[in-house]
């Protein structure tokens, strides 16, 4: 029985250079992620959102 898709049969659609391009790219994702995960959270600390910054006078 043929496959749906022809592509299936390429070296390129299947083996290792797609998960290695695909494990590249979540590399770079999670990077860039955890940076903006992080300067957020900088953000709200500095800023005193959310009342995460203790008042002085209290």
């Amino acid at each position: 029985m043929d496959p749906l898709d022809p592509a299936s049969k390429s070296s390129l659609v299947g083996g290792w250079p797609p998960l290695l391009t695909l494990a590249i790219f979540s590399a770079f994702g999670s990077f860039f992620l955890g940076a903006l995960y992080t300067a957020i959270r900088r953000g709200m600390k500095e800023d005193g959102w959310f009342s995460f910054k203790k008042k002085d006078n209290e």
